[in-house]
């Protein structure tokens, strides 16, 4: 084997063991121009209740990576009805990667919608997470050990469960003292008649008294 085909298998090998070292990540590549933009998670898999980033790559026609320091792209950030919108900004040290920061809190389907500006051209595009782009949020019951903590659902469910019984606990409670209140009021009144009709019932005696008298 000649010295030239040993360095090629070499290569060839150390290509390959690069190619199985770096991390497999699923993300959607849009067209937009005369670039391509590659959207997708920071981490995966994207557990609810944990720190990720919204990460968004992209290159020229011939795979060099764009960088313009001056862009304004932004991400708006949809699961369900909710709606969050936020600036994507250069990575350091990573030429043509632009991130936002992002703490997903519950599990299911997002979508992300970037627009802006780069390199002079309009970016206007959206990329839902499927079995074909990036991935949904899923909750990280699966991988927790040794014990499973309750998610973030779980957790604000139950947190509203409490406040309802502690606010019930309050208004019954602010109840039977109003009603205390109103039966010392009544009380009051009630003594204060008494004290007053036996005055009364006192003076009309001692009317009748010295009238018997005369």
């Amino acid at each position: 084997m000649t010295s030239t085909r040993r360095s090629g298998l070499a290569v060839s090998l150390s290509a390959a063991l690069l190619a199985l070292s770096l991390p497999l990540r699923a993300t959607d590549k849009q067209n937009v121009g005369t670039m391509q933009l590659t959207i997708g998670w920071g981490d995966e898999s994207a557990f609810a209740g944990s720190r990720n980033s919204i990460d968004i790559g992209v290159a020229d026609g011939t795979g060099s990576p764009v960088a313009d320091p001056t862009n304004t792209l932004n991400v708006e950030v949809s699961f369900g009805e909710r709606r969050l919108r936020l600036p994507l900004l250069p990575v350091e040290r990573h030429p043509g990667m632009y991130r936002a920061w992002i703490v997903p809190s519950r599990a299911g389907s997002y979508a992300f919608h970037i627009s802006g500006r780069l390199k002079g051209e309009d970016i206007d595009i959206t990329s839902a997470c499927s079995e074909k782009t990036f991935q949904c949020v899923t909750e990280p019951g699966e991988v927790q050990f040794p014990e499973k903590d309750p998610t973030s659902a779980q957790l604000a469910e139950t947190v509203g469960h409490s406040q309802t019984r502690v606010q019930q606990a309050i208004d019954d409670a602010t109840e039977a003292r109003l009603i205390s209140f109103v039966a010392m009021a009544i009380s009051a009144v009630a003594v204060a008649l008494s004290v007053l009709i036996r005055s009364l019932r006192s003076r009309r005696g001692r009317s009748l008294d010295r009238l018997a008298v005369k």
